[in-house]
């Protein structure tokens, strides 16, 4: 029996001695960071086990000192600090309230150790201890939450398994992603910022490793993979852009695809967009105003449906889903997981068409009346319509291209884009009116030369000539007629083959104005142009 009692009381002591041990080996980190104050020459160790604790002192002790509330967001001085007092954020303000992350404030202000960094603006600048009463800090709300958003939108808590700790309150702090205790991964971080593992402890974002930012196939753009987040989003910077970025979105995102390298974070793209955006037919990134403003006598609105018109790059990409692989014809891989809005003009969360992007702004939605609506023209139940929502319901097109038949759908921007096709494409800018990728003359008069854009799908020959539709020799060659003079390239609510009989120099005769189609290609029409009356004319 005694035996087996020195048996047990020796397993124990084994025990308890690794255990404290394992406490003491894991407290032992601290003394070769930079939160040992002491030096570790001053400290007994004994196999890599630190014995004198005596650096602890430095946050462990009940204290108070002169300065404000909150150290990073200050409004004004010579208020006593508690470390341990527990304050309770108003809605408006984003502050981190638990013991641990204001005993981390109490030196990370700035002053005594590296705080939260201020970018460089004159109104805000740096505030320490020793800040005058007449230096104030800007309102922020847009600093990394100390708590979790009710929306909880690309969110969650850390798993259990997770090595981020959340506050008592089951909150963010300081310590959630900094262990003060152990530099092991740098910045005292608890995991390791390669590639922003750490972040996607709590952040989850859909396509992140198919995506171009997240996972690039091309290993030039390696720089990518590991810098991950931090290469767009600054965590502590105050006051912090919308979305925690670096700088407003369109800036940021041109400063690496302007197709150069500026410094050692930007991963440069091999396509110069900036430049492509500097034409003067572009969407409008750089301003922010009302319908009606011209630049190089042109109307940057033309498009507009809204009386404040601008877009940003996320309108119309997500950067943590867009990818070079397209899935499906109808969409490509570039706008991947964007919110949109359908033909009917519903909110979607995600497209599954580019036109359903485009008609975020260019649809029936808030934004537009109804006779701005390019999506009202494509309509599926209209008598005709370029085929972006739906096949054409023209079983007779006999000017079609080979590879194109009445089954064939088309996209925006099969029309819209870059002029130049070696460079960047998307409709981000071109120097033809209307983003248009080819020329297309959108007054009555014009030259074959003029549209271009037209035949990038129809055969010419069989545009100009009347063997493929009756009168359009007469109409072209003869009368100098352009496509636009009777067409809508979009689509036509009430007549076939695309008619636009809303121009001006089209009348009605005795008040009747109409196109009839009688069976495919063929049929009778009644209205005066070209100082012709044509009443029920056949075609």
């Amino acid at each position: 029996m005694m035996r087996r009692h020195i048996l047990i009381f020796s397993m124990l002591f084994v025990c308890l001695y690794s255990q404290q041990s394992d406490n003491l080996l894991d407290k032992s980190k601290i003394a070769f960071t930079p939160h040992n104050f002491l030096g570790t020459q001053k400290l007994g160790q004994t196999n890599s086990i630190v014995y004198d604790f005596s650096l602890c002192r430095q946050c462990h002790i009940p204290s108070k000192m002169e300065a404000v509330e909150a150290l990073w967001y200050r409004k004004r001085t010579f208020q006593a600090f508690d470390m341990n007092k527990h304050v309770q954020a108003k809605e408006s303000e984003v502050i981190p309230g638990d013991k641990n992350s204001r005993m981390c404030l109490a030196c990370h202000d700035g002053r005594l150790a590296k705080g939260f960094p201020h970018h460089q603006n004159p109104q805000n600048p740096q505030l320490t201890m020793q800040s005058k009463n007449s230096i104030r800090s800007a309102k922020n709300s847009n600093l990394h939450l100390f708590n979790f958003p009710n929306n909880k939108a690309n969110t969650h808590k850390p798993l259990v398994d997770s090595d981020l700790q959340l506050s008592d309150e089951g909150q963010i702090s300081c310590v959630t992603c900094h262990n003060p205790h152990n530099n092991e991964f740098g910045n005292f971080l608890r995991v390791t910022p390669n590639g922003s593992q750490i972040c996607f402890n709590c952040h989850e974002m859909t396509n992140w490793n198919l995506s171009t930012h997240g996972h690039p196939a091309d290993p030039k753009y390696a720089k990518l993979l590991n810098g991950a987040c931090a290469h767009c989003h600054d965590i502590h910077a105050v006051p912090a852009g919308a979305k925690l970025l670096k700088t407003d979105e369109n800036t940021l995102c041109l400063s690496c695809h302007d197709g150069m390298q500026d410094n050692d974070l930007e991963v440069a793209s091999e396509s110069d967009l900036e430049a492509v955006f500097e034409k003067p037919f572009s969407h409008p990134i750089q301003w922010r105003s009302v319908a009606g403003n011209a630049v190089n006598g042109f109307d940057i609105w033309t498009a507009g449906i809204a009386d404040e018109r601008s877009v940003i790059c996320s309108d119309c990409h997500n950067p943590h889903a867009a990818s070079d692989q397209a899935i499906s014809p109808f969409l490509d891989g570039a706008q991947l997981y964007v919110d949109g809005v359908d033909s009917r003009g519903f909110p979607k969360d995600y497209v599954d068409f580019e036109y359903e992007t485009c008609y975020k702004c260019h649809g029936m939605n808030q934004n537009s009346s109804l006779n701005r609506s390019v999506g009202r023209l494509f309509a599926h139940t209209n008598m005709s319509f370029h085929p972006v929502e739906a096949p054409g319901n023209n079983p007779y097109v006999p000017s079609l291209k080979s590879e194109f038949s009445e089954q064939s759908m088309i996209r925006c921007t099969d029309c819209h884009g870059n002029e130049d096709l070696m460079g960047p494409q998307g409709p981000h800018g071109s120097n033809i009116p209307h983003i248009l990728k080819a020329s297309y003359a959108d007054f009555p008069y014009s030259d074959i030369e003029e549209n271009q854009l037209c035949f990038r799908c129809h055969e010419e020959q069989r545009v100009v000539q009347s063997n493929g539709f009756k009168f359009h020799l007469l109409h072209i060659q003869d009368a100098g007629y352009g496509c636009s003079a009777c067409h809508n390239p979009h689509g036509s609510v009430e007549y076939p083959g695309l008619m636009d009989l809303s121009s001006g120099f089209i009348q009605p005769v005795n008040g009747v104005l109409e196109v009839v189609q009688t069976e495919p290609g063929h049929g009778y029409c009644t209205l005066k142009c070209h100082d012709k009356t044509h009443p029920g004319q056949t075609y």
